[in-house]
């Protein structure tokens, strides 16, 4: 049976920002420790898609989200971990279902048969993990940021990000690793990213207790 420990949470005041602009927008998460890993629950974005993406789900034609969480020290920039999802949908127009897709976590493709169905799947993530316990040390203050990308416009950057998923990491990305500079200028410099459209939130602080 798994156990999970739950992660000390430094209260702060959520401010709401436009899902737009550079700033993030302030979520509040939960984290939890399991075995080796950092895990991270309850992320809602439904607001990624507006009434006209919402509706472009029963095109028949793809939609694509990308996702990419980093994992940031206090005061620094340069995160201490990154991990990659992607998530497709597409309406089967025959026999009536949504086809929805996952890449970078270990759940197979799903079948609903609502739209509402299918944006909650494209747009909440649980039990996710986002970093080795090892790179977090104790009391030591932390941050998540996830960026999150609809269709994204460049072919070349959704190949790469497949190309990373398809090493068998996963999805995450440790610091210093082959694929991390690329990780960084996707998902990371707010100038870089080409979408349909283009949300950033970030976690409130968090630390590891020492035992």
């Amino acid at each position: 049976m798994r156990t999970a420990v739950a992660i000390v949470i430094l209260l702060v005041a959520a401010t709401l920002a436009h899902a737009d602009d550079e700033q993030p927008e302030l979520q509040r998460m939960r984290f939890v420790e399991r075995g080796e890993d950092l895990i991270v629950t309850a992320v809602k974005f439904g607001k990624l898609f507006d009434a006209e993406a919402f509706q472009a789900l029963s095109s028949g034609f793809p939609s694509t989200v990308a996702i990419g969480a980093s994992v940031y020290a206090k005061d620094s920039r340069v995160p201490v971990h990154g991990q990659i999802l992607v998530r497709s949908v597409v309406y089967d127009l025959w026999d009536e279902v949504y086809l929805i897709k996952f890449e970078g976590d270990a759940r197979k493709p799903i079948k609903v048969k609502s739209p509402a169905e299918a944006l909650k799947l494209l747009t909440s993530v649980d039990d996710l993990p986002i970093a080795k316990l090892v790179d977090l040390p104790f009391e030591d203050v932390f941050y998540l940021q996830i960026t999150i990308q609809l269709n994204p416009v460049s072919r070349q950057t959704l190949t790469e990000m497949r190309r990373w998923l398809s090493q068998g990491t996963g999805g995450g990305l440790d610091r210093g690793g082959v694929f991390f500079g690329s990780f960084v200028s996707v998902f990371v410099n707010p100038k870089i990213a080409e979408a349909d459209r283009v949300l950033r939130i970030r976690s409130q602080p968090f630390y590891r207790p020492k035992p």
